[in-house]
Protein backbone atom coordinates (compact mmCIF):
# COMPACT_ATOMS: atom_id res chain seq x y z
CA UNK A 1 0.00 0.00 0.00
CA UNK A 2 1.73 3.18 -1.08
CA UNK A 3 2.25 5.77 1.59
CA UNK A 4 -0.03 8.76 1.13
CA UNK A 5 1.81 11.75 -0.15
CA UNK A 6 1.60 14.82 2.05
CA UNK A 7 35.18 1.05 -32.74
CA UNK A 8 36.95 -0.71 -34.77
CA UNK A 9 38.48 1.41 -37.60
CA UNK A 10 35.51 1.61 -39.91
CA UNK A 11 36.42 4.59 -42.10
CA UNK A 12 34.15 7.20 -43.52
CA UNK A 13 30.98 5.11 -43.31
CA UNK A 14 31.30 4.71 -39.55
CA UNK A 15 31.95 8.41 -39.19
CA UNK A 16 28.89 9.28 -41.23
CA UNK A 17 26.74 6.96 -39.13
CA UNK A 18 28.10 8.46 -35.93
CA UNK A 19 27.60 12.01 -37.13
CA UNK A 20 24.02 11.29 -38.15
CA UNK A 21 23.17 9.21 -35.09
CA UNK A 22 19.83 9.91 -33.42
CA UNK A 23 19.98 12.72 -30.86
CA UNK A 24 20.29 11.54 -27.32
CA UNK A 25 17.91 12.38 -24.51
CA UNK A 26 19.19 12.82 -21.02
CA UNK A 27 17.83 11.60 -17.73
CA UNK A 28 16.67 14.47 -15.59
CA UNK A 29 19.06 14.08 -12.70
CA UNK A 30 19.95 17.20 -10.73
CA UNK A 31 23.06 18.87 -12.15
CA UNK A 32 25.69 20.79 -10.20
CA UNK A 33 23.73 23.96 -10.92
CA UNK A 34 20.59 22.30 -9.61
CA UNK A 35 22.44 21.19 -6.50
CA UNK A 36 23.24 24.85 -5.87
CA UNK A 37 19.56 25.70 -6.27
CA UNK A 38 18.76 22.96 -3.75
CA UNK A 39 20.73 24.90 -1.17
CA UNK A 40 18.35 27.82 -1.25
CA UNK A 41 16.27 27.90 1.95
CA UNK A 42 13.25 25.64 1.55
CA UNK A 43 11.12 23.57 3.91
CA UNK A 44 12.75 20.25 4.78
CA UNK A 45 16.09 21.23 3.27
CA UNK A 46 18.16 19.72 6.11
CA UNK A 47 16.35 16.39 5.85
CA UNK A 48 16.56 16.41 2.05
CA UNK A 49 20.33 16.99 2.10
CA UNK A 50 20.71 14.22 4.66
CA UNK A 51 18.83 11.94 2.28
CA UNK A 52 21.24 12.95 -0.47
CA UNK A 53 24.17 12.01 1.77
CA UNK A 54 22.82 8.49 2.31
CA UNK A 55 21.84 8.09 -1.33
CA UNK A 56 25.35 9.02 -2.49
CA UNK A 57 27.38 7.63 0.42
CA UNK A 58 28.67 11.10 1.19
CA UNK A 59 30.35 10.81 4.59
CA UNK A 60 28.00 8.01 5.66
CA UNK A 61 27.49 4.39 4.55
CA UNK A 62 25.52 4.41 1.29
CA UNK A 63 21.94 3.29 1.96
CA UNK A 64 18.95 3.89 -0.30
CA UNK A 65 16.61 2.70 2.45
CA UNK A 66 17.94 5.31 4.88
CA UNK A 67 17.86 7.94 2.15
CA UNK A 68 14.20 7.09 1.57
CA UNK A 69 13.37 7.68 5.22
CA UNK A 70 15.09 11.08 5.23
CA UNK A 71 13.38 12.05 1.96
CA UNK A 72 9.98 11.18 3.40
CA UNK A 73 10.67 13.47 6.37
CA UNK A 74 11.63 16.24 3.95
CA UNK A 75 8.54 15.66 1.81
CA UNK A 76 6.35 15.81 4.91
CA UNK A 77 7.90 19.23 5.58
CA UNK A 78 7.14 20.42 2.04
CA UNK A 79 10.38 19.84 0.11
CA UNK A 80 9.72 19.55 -3.64
CA UNK A 81 13.33 18.58 -4.38
CA UNK A 82 13.07 15.70 -1.87
CA UNK A 83 9.85 14.58 -3.55
CA UNK A 84 11.70 14.50 -6.88
CA UNK A 85 14.58 12.47 -5.42
CA UNK A 86 12.25 10.11 -3.57
CA UNK A 87 10.30 9.54 -6.79
CA UNK A 88 13.51 8.35 -8.46
CA UNK A 89 13.95 5.71 -5.75
CA UNK A 90 10.42 4.40 -6.27
CA UNK A 91 10.85 4.52 -10.04
CA UNK A 92 13.97 2.33 -9.98
CA UNK A 93 13.19 0.27 -6.87
CA UNK A 94 16.17 1.55 -4.88
CA UNK A 95 15.79 0.93 -1.16
CA UNK A 96 12.10 0.29 -1.69
CA UNK A 97 9.89 -1.97 -3.78
CA UNK A 98 9.57 -0.52 -7.27
CA UNK A 99 6.34 1.45 -7.52
CA UNK A 100 5.99 3.50 -10.72
CA UNK A 101 2.54 4.94 -9.84
CA UNK A 102 3.96 6.18 -6.54
CA UNK A 103 6.92 7.68 -8.39
CA UNK A 104 4.54 9.52 -10.72
CA UNK A 105 2.54 10.86 -7.78
CA UNK A 106 5.74 12.15 -6.20
CA UNK A 107 6.96 13.71 -9.44
CA UNK A 108 3.62 15.48 -9.81
CA UNK A 109 3.83 16.71 -6.22
CA UNK A 110 7.34 18.03 -6.84
CA UNK A 111 6.33 19.62 -10.14
CA UNK A 112 3.39 21.33 -8.45
CA UNK A 113 5.95 22.74 -6.01
CA UNK A 114 7.88 24.25 -8.93
CA UNK A 115 10.67 21.68 -9.25
CA UNK A 116 11.76 21.85 -12.89
CA UNK A 117 13.63 18.53 -12.74
CA UNK A 118 10.44 16.77 -11.67
CA UNK A 119 8.74 18.39 -14.67
CA UNK A 120 11.50 17.06 -16.92
CA UNK A 121 11.19 13.61 -15.35
CA UNK A 122 7.46 13.59 -16.05
CA UNK A 123 8.31 14.54 -19.63
CA UNK A 124 10.62 11.54 -19.81
CA UNK A 125 7.90 9.19 -18.56
CA UNK A 126 5.45 10.42 -21.21
CA UNK A 127 8.14 10.27 -23.93
CA UNK A 128 9.01 6.69 -23.00
CA UNK A 129 5.50 5.53 -22.05
CA UNK A 130 6.69 4.39 -18.62
CA UNK A 131 3.81 4.14 -16.17
CA UNK A 132 1.68 6.31 -18.44
CA UNK A 133 0.50 6.05 -22.01
CA UNK A 134 3.21 7.26 -24.36
CA UNK A 135 2.39 10.81 -25.39
CA UNK A 136 5.07 12.94 -27.04
CA UNK A 137 2.85 16.01 -27.00
CA UNK A 138 2.42 15.72 -23.23
CA UNK A 139 6.16 15.13 -22.88
CA UNK A 140 6.82 18.33 -24.83
CA UNK A 141 4.44 20.25 -22.58
CA UNK A 142 6.27 19.09 -19.45
CA UNK A 143 9.68 19.87 -20.94
CA UNK A 144 8.45 23.31 -21.96
CA UNK A 145 7.13 23.95 -18.44
CA UNK A 146 10.54 23.01 -17.06
CA UNK A 147 12.37 25.30 -19.48
CA UNK A 148 9.97 28.14 -18.70
CA UNK A 149 10.40 27.58 -14.96
CA UNK A 150 14.17 28.05 -14.83
CA UNK A 151 17.24 27.37 -16.96
CA UNK A 152 17.10 23.58 -17.18
CA UNK A 153 19.59 22.14 -19.69
CA UNK A 154 18.24 18.59 -19.36
CA UNK A 155 14.71 19.65 -20.28
CA UNK A 156 16.04 21.91 -23.04
CA UNK A 157 18.00 19.04 -24.61
CA UNK A 158 15.04 16.65 -24.48
CA UNK A 159 12.63 19.25 -25.83
CA UNK A 160 15.08 19.93 -28.66
CA UNK A 161 15.04 16.21 -29.48
CA UNK A 162 11.28 16.37 -29.98
CA UNK A 163 11.48 19.48 -32.16
CA UNK A 164 14.30 18.00 -34.24
CA UNK A 165 12.24 14.92 -35.04
CA UNK A 166 8.75 16.43 -35.05
CA UNK A 167 7.58 14.23 -32.17
CA UNK A 168 4.60 15.71 -30.34
CA UNK A 169 5.36 19.10 -31.86
CA UNK A 170 5.78 20.32 -35.44
CA UNK A 171 9.31 19.69 -36.66
CA UNK A 172 11.30 22.88 -36.15
CA UNK A 173 15.05 22.56 -36.68
CA UNK A 174 15.86 26.21 -35.84
CA UNK A 175 14.05 25.85 -32.52
CA UNK A 176 15.77 22.52 -31.85
CA UNK A 177 19.16 24.07 -32.59
CA UNK A 178 18.46 27.03 -30.30
CA UNK A 179 17.48 24.66 -27.48
CA UNK A 180 20.48 22.38 -28.00
CA UNK A 181 22.76 25.42 -28.04
CA UNK A 182 21.30 26.87 -24.84
CA UNK A 183 21.72 23.52 -23.08
CA UNK A 184 25.22 23.00 -24.49
CA UNK A 185 26.35 26.48 -23.48
CA UNK A 186 25.02 25.74 -19.99
CA UNK A 187 27.45 22.81 -19.83
CA UNK A 188 25.25 19.87 -20.83
CA UNK A 189 27.48 17.29 -22.59
CA UNK A 190 24.60 15.39 -24.21
CA UNK A 191 23.40 18.61 -25.86
CA UNK A 192 26.99 19.32 -26.94
CA UNK A 193 27.11 16.01 -28.79
CA UNK A 194 23.69 16.54 -30.33
CA UNK A 195 24.70 20.00 -31.55
CA UNK A 196 28.00 18.62 -32.86
CA UNK A 197 26.09 15.96 -34.80
CA UNK A 198 24.03 18.64 -36.53
CA UNK A 199 27.18 20.52 -37.57
CA UNK A 200 28.84 17.31 -38.76
CA UNK A 201 25.83 16.33 -40.84
CA UNK A 202 24.93 19.85 -42.00
CA UNK A 203 21.44 19.33 -40.67
CA UNK A 204 19.55 22.58 -40.10
CA UNK A 205 22.71 24.67 -40.38
CA UNK A 206 25.81 24.94 -42.54
CA UNK A 207 28.00 21.84 -42.42
CA UNK A 208 31.04 22.72 -40.31
CA UNK A 209 33.41 19.95 -39.23
CA UNK A 210 35.55 22.30 -37.13
CA UNK A 211 32.52 23.41 -35.16
CA UNK A 212 31.46 19.77 -34.74
CA UNK A 213 34.92 18.93 -33.41
CA UNK A 214 34.72 21.80 -30.94
CA UNK A 215 31.44 20.56 -29.47
CA UNK A 216 32.58 16.92 -29.42
CA UNK A 217 35.76 18.00 -27.68
CA UNK A 218 33.87 19.98 -25.04
CA UNK A 219 31.66 16.96 -24.35
CA UNK A 220 34.64 14.61 -24.24
CA UNK A 221 36.40 16.85 -21.74
CA UNK A 222 33.38 16.39 -19.48
CA UNK A 223 33.76 12.62 -19.74
CA UNK A 224 30.93 11.98 -22.21
CA UNK A 225 31.62 8.64 -23.93
CA UNK A 226 29.76 9.54 -27.12
CA UNK A 227 31.63 12.83 -27.34
CA UNK A 228 34.92 10.93 -27.06
CA UNK A 229 33.86 8.43 -29.72
CA UNK A 230 32.69 11.05 -32.20
CA UNK A 231 35.81 13.13 -31.62
CA UNK A 232 37.91 10.02 -32.19
CA UNK A 233 36.14 9.39 -35.49
CA UNK A 234 36.88 12.94 -36.60
CA UNK A 235 40.58 12.38 -35.88
CA UNK A 236 40.39 9.05 -37.70
CA UNK A 237 39.08 10.68 -40.88
CA UNK A 238 40.84 14.03 -40.51
CA UNK A 239 37.56 15.96 -40.49
CA UNK A 240 37.84 19.36 -38.84
CA UNK A 241 41.27 18.37 -37.46
CA UNK A 242 44.47 16.98 -39.00
CA UNK A 243 44.26 13.20 -39.23
CA UNK A 244 45.84 11.67 -36.13
CA UNK A 245 45.54 7.88 -35.83
CA UNK A 246 47.16 7.78 -32.40
CA UNK A 247 44.69 10.29 -31.00
CA UNK A 248 41.85 8.48 -32.74
CA UNK A 249 42.93 5.18 -31.18
CA UNK A 250 43.15 6.78 -27.74
CA UNK A 251 39.67 8.27 -27.95
CA UNK A 252 38.14 5.16 -29.51
CA UNK A 253 39.83 2.92 -26.92
CA UNK A 254 41.69 1.02 -29.64
CA UNK A 255 45.23 -0.37 -29.60
CA UNK A 256 47.73 2.31 -30.50
CA UNK A 257 48.98 2.10 -34.11
CA UNK A 258 52.40 0.51 -34.51
CA UNK A 259 55.05 3.07 -35.58
CA UNK A 260 56.55 2.39 -39.00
Amino acid sequence: MPRPIVLPLAGALALLLAACAPPRPEAAKPSAAHAALDRRPEPGLTEKLRGDDYRDGNGVPQSYATARRWYWLAVDRGSSSAANNLAALFLDGLGVQQDVPQAIRLYRLAAAGGNSYAMANLGDLYRLGKGVQRDDAEAARWYQRAVDSEPNPVAANNLALLYENGRGVPQDLPKAIALYRSAAEAGNPVAMVNLGNLYAAGRGLAKDDKEAVEWYRRAAELGDATGERNLGLMYLEGRGVPQDLAEAARLLKLPQPTPR
